[in-house]
């Protein structure tokens, strides 16, 4: 099995690879050379690093996007030439779990590169030796890369249930997603800051301040880490599990009818 997916893995590299470097590239664009050339271009000009730190930041933001399309673009071009799924001998499941993994290398590498660019930008801020800094590093490159990652389980899910709409009413299809996401979003962005989310999930907290040592401080705003609590974090997991079960299955019904 660790051969099929290896195997379809690098399927994915040939295919995708050049999302990831022209990322990169328009990434390098952004929070570097346009700095460089308003600083050069303009007299008197002294914030280059606040500017490139601010052009980096946008870059993430933009990332997430992008890392979105590519996902996105692998999928549509799969379901164009849905025979490729019809006479695979790999589970759908299987087939778009790669190409979220694969999605999710390329966009860790991508945040690795300008969160660092970002950092490095600020390092005055910062008060902390270099493995602090790394660690820092890997702590927010991890929650990006986790937070993308129910992001494209919901992506998933709704793009299923934009194939399945579409069957029945054509190209209105995307317009009953749209308002079907922002929808969703908006009451659970209103059910977890409900009191009733606190009293289902926030249960078996775990202090982190611990780990407040083994990570820098930060001059302009205290970092210092919060309370995990368990049960909200083994419900996430099931949740997102269950969400991606829910999509594929759906997903694969829409390519078999």
């Amino acid at each position: 099995m660790l051969k099929k997916f290896a195997g379809l893995l690098k399927k994915e590299w040939v295919l995708y690879r050049a999302w990831l470097f022209v990322g990169i590239f328009i990434g390098i664009t952004l929070s570097i050379l346009v700095p460089y050339l308003i600083r050069r271009l303009s007299d008197g000009f002294t914030m280059e690093n606040q500017l490139s730190f601010a052009f980096s930041i946008l870059v993430l933001i933009l990332g997430g996007f992008f890392s979105i399309l590519q996902f996105l673009a692998s999928i549509r071009h799969d379901l164009k030439t849905k025979e490729i799924w019809l006479h695979s001998t790999s589970s759908i499941a299987q087939l778009v779990g790669v190409k979220i993994v694969f999605s999710l290398i390329g966009y860790a590498i991508f945040n690795l590169i300008f969160m660092s660019i970002a950092i490095y930008k600020i390092k005055e801020e910062f008060i902390g030796n270099f493995a602090q800094m790394f660690l820092l590093l890997l702590f927010y490159v991890a929650v990006i890369v986790m937070l993308q990652l129910m992001m494209f389980v919901i992506m998933l899910l709704f793009l299923a249930f934009n194939l399945q709409m579409k069957h029945f009413i054509g190209g209105f299809s995307i317009v009953i997603t749209m308002v079907a996401f922002f929808m969703s979003v908006n009451l659970w962005f209103k059910f977890t800051a409900s009191n009733l989310y606190d009293n289902i999930f926030h249960h078996i907290g775990i202090r982190l301040t611990f780990l407040n040592q083994f990570f820098p401080q930060v001059q302009s705003f205290p970092f210092t880490m919060g309370t995990m609590y368990v049960v909200e974090e083994v419900a996430t997991i099931i949740f997102v599990a269950v969400l991606f079960i829910i999509a594929t299955k759906w997903l694969e019904k829409v390519v078999l009818r």
